[in-house]
């Protein structure tokens, strides 16, 4: 990789943006400003960029390139640096990243196109960017909301917290936690947004379950072969703790797995012995419930418990012996 020391004038129609720029969305009255400061004192800092085919290649200074062109300028100040396509990425990847207005789902998109090139994995990441495995990994989660989810997201609808707590989901329940975001007061004429304290109140109250608690052995894999053993099964918190810091515990995130777990144990406990009979047989799916709409500072979340009552078991009671009366008959 050569990078001049200097920088020189180019053409602005000699430029072009990248393809690969993690960022995809600019602030138009942002823009504005930047372009009046433009027309007033010029171009500070220089664009970065490297030669191609097509002329220049925006590397690092997309929005001080777009607020040039409003301000009419018809060259730019750019420093000229020589990268190959993955250097290129790596550099807007970390370009942006240091900025505090980059969106974090774009930033998880910058992420992501470097995983999809060779030699590169997480602990690359996290060497090449500055940030923690666990920024990292957060990021990532975030391209596994489901499209509508990722739609309010972008568009800021709900925040970087509850994006997170969402995309940590499986994506079957994801929409139905995205309902407990919101919460419309009789005095409102539109659902409001909930702080995410609410909606992580909701989450563990209805959708983890406590593998500590579960009467099942964890490392059977026979109880549910499609989805094997717990202690391998990606959706716990347990599998990934990097992405799950702030959770106490192993969770279960699957409901229907951990229901059909408990069946099977249950199964197996009678046919094995004869003699027991199941006294209780607590209902293991999750409880949930909707926040019924509510006052001002009346909290959302469910009163009711949700942790299911384990089964138990007891010896069958033998036959009460006959009556004397009886006995005498």
């Amino acid at each position: 990789m050569h990078n001049s020391s200097e920088f020189q004038y180019i053409a602005v129609d000699t430029i072009h943006e990248s393809a690969t720029n993690p960022r995809r969305t600019f602030d138009e009255a942002k823009l504005q400003e930047l372009a009046e400061s433009i027309r007033t004192n010029g171009l500070i800092q220089p664009v970065t960029v490297r030669p191609n085919a097509e002329g220049f290649e925006i590397v690092a200074g997309a929005r001080r390139f777009r607020a040039a062109q409003l301000a009419e300028l018809f060259s730019l100040p750019a420093r000229i640096v020589d990268l190959s396509d993955d250097e290129t990425v790596l550099w807007q990847l970390v370009e942006n990243s240091q900025r505090v207005d980059v969106h974090p789902y774009e930033e998880a998109q910058g992420f992501q196109r470097l995983l999809d090139m060779p030699g590169y994995d997480v602990a690359t990441l996290v060497d090449k960017s500055g940030k923690s495995s666990a920024h990292v990994y957060a990021r990532l989660s975030l391209l596994q909301l489901i499209p509508s989810i990722a739609e309010a997201f972008s568009a800021e609808r709900i925040t970087a917290s509850h994006a997170n707590l969402l995309a940590r989901l499986p994506q079957e329940t994801q929409a139905e936690a995205f309902e407990q975001c919101w919460r419309k007061d009789w005095q409102d004429k539109e659902p409001h947004l909930l702080p995410a304290k609410h909606l992580s109140a909701w989450i563990q109250d209805n959708l983890y379950l406590a593998l500590a608690d579960a009467p099942f052995d964890k490392e059977d894999p026979t109880l549910h072969p499609a989805a094997g053993a717990c202690v391998t099964c990606p959706r716990r918190s347990g599998y990934n703790t990097s992405l799950f810091a702030d959770v106490q515990g192993d969770q279960c995130l699957d409901g229907p797995c951990y229901q059909t777990k408990v069946n099977a144990h249950i199964d197996r406990e009678i046919a094995a012995r004869p003699e027991l009979v199941q006294i209780e047989n607590g209902n293991l799916a999750r409880r949930r419930s909707v926040p019924e709409p509510c006052s001002a500072g009346t909290s959302a979340r469910s009163s009711r418990p949700r942790t299911p009552t384990p089964n138990r078991f007891q010896p069958a009671k033998p036959p009460s012996p006959p009556s004397s009366s009886t006995a005498s008959a």
